[in-house]
């Protein structure tokens, strides 16, 4: 990955071991409520024009991807250690 993934203004290799877990639980909070949140719009979306579904899914798609990654990188900045 090419970004530099930072949280609180620290780097991935200065954050202690614990810091990164708690950050790992942070982005599965993350991916849950907004999970909950687009899936609520989506219904909304669809009762209203079912064809605007496809945008809050695409959105769930690319953002939950983004954070996955961040947190492979994040198991691996553990593991590294």
């Amino acid at each position: 990955m090419n970004r530099k993934l930072s949280y609180n203004g620290k780097e991935l290799y200065q954050m202690t071991i614990s810091e990164l877990e708690e950050q790992l639980k942070t982005n599965q909070k993350r991916i849950l409520i907004r999970s909950l949140f687009l899936l609520l719009v989506t219904l909304a979306a669809g009762f209203t024009m079912p064809i605007l579904i496809i945008f809050p899914i695409a959105v769930l798609v690319i953002t939950d991807y983004w954070i996955l990654q961040n947190n492979k990188e994040i198991r691996r900045e553990i593991e590294r250690r």
